[in-house]
């Protein structure tokens, strides 16, 4: 109704072919990424370059890991198992410099870099941490920002969930927001809460000409029904 569209995928594999063909009409080339799970989980980053599509990282530790043809080490901090000597190498042999070990630095660094891509990317994908029935809202937590630039910039917004994320209401959605800081980062609330409703609309200034979500669900529903419901 807000001028999203929505997509059911039983497997990894539907997923997949969901995004690509999705690409395919629309001429995509590159496609940034913010922080998802649910992308790692199907493979999505492999399927996009045998595809012929860039996609890129924008989450600094999913970028570094990226560069380094590695997977995440960690659900929240991908390259946790990086020292600063180690990025600063990296950084210096993929991103054409010579940077010194220092986190802000390296930081800015990766901005200058990921920047240029936020404006060139045809296609800003996305996982989501939530998704409110009532309102039709796709809601994402993150510390950096980099959600805000990829769902905004680029004129397609595809945000990959789970099926499980899915919540009743507004109301539910501040304990589940409360409960997911606490739990995850020891934070009471996250730097960032973003909430996506479909794309731009008329007298708009920003946001993507396009919205699709994908509803993953690739074993979900059987676990539901099994033990580990509760």
């Amino acid at each position: 109704r807000l001028g999203g569209h929505v997509h059911w995928a039983t497997t990894a594999e539907e997923a997949r072919e969901m995004v690509l063909r999705l690409c395919r009409d629309r001429g995509v080339r590159m496609a940034v990424k913010s922080k998802s799970m649910a992308t790692e989980e199907i493979d999505l980053n492999e399927a996009l370059e045998h595809a012929g599509i860039t996609p890129v990282e924008t989450d600094l530790g999913e970028y570094i890991i990226q560069l380094a043809h590695e997977k995440p080490s960690h659900i929240i901090a991908p390259a946790i198992h990086k020292t600063k000597g180690q990025v600063a190498e990296l950084f210096s042999r993929e991103l054409e410099g010579t940077f010194e070990a220092d986190p802000e630095i390296l930081t800015a660094v990766a901005r200058k870099a990921l920047r240029e891509k936020f404006l060139q990317a045809d296609m800003g994908i996305t996982g989501a941490n939530f998704a409110v029935a009532d309102t039709g809202t796709v809601v994402l937590v993150t510390n950096e920002g980099n959600g805000r630039m990829v769902t905004s910039l680029p004129r397609i917004h595809v945000a990959l969930m789970g099926v499980e994320k899915v919540i009743p209401s507004m109301t539910d959605l501040m304990v589940f927001l409360a409960i997911l800081a606490r739990s995850a980062t020891g934070q009471k609330l996250s730097s960032y809460t973003t909430l996506v409703r479909g794309p731009r609309r008329a007298g708009e200034l920003e946001g993507p000409e396009e919205f699709h979500l994908i509803l993953l669900d690739n074993g979900r529903s059987r676990q539901i029904a099994s033990t580990l419901r509760e």
